[in-house]
């Protein structure tokens, strides 16, 4: 996982959404859409529950958003 995917799925969960996320991240919602699946596939559990609300994170989501955010804060620092 790269910081730049860590940073579009703290995004998403931000935002709850997918298309609100590439708005303000300046990206096509494919690309979001493309990098929630990889990490899905690297991690082998979903992260997010689509529902018809939004991108909700699930339990196990939550945990790995949890380190994304620490990562991404140390990142920055």
């Amino acid at each position: 996982m790269t910081i730049q995917q860590l940073q579009y799925i703290l995004e998403v969960q931000r935002t709850g959404s997918v298309s609100r996320a590439a708005k303000k991240l300046f990206v096509s919602q494919s690309g979001i859409s493309t990098c929630i699946a990889g990490i899905e596939a690297e991690l082998g559990f979903a992260v997010f529950e689509r529902t018809r609300q939004g991108m909700i994170p699930t339990p196990r989501g939550m945990h790995v958003l949890e380190h994304a955010a620490k990562i991404c804060m140390s990142y920055s620092d």
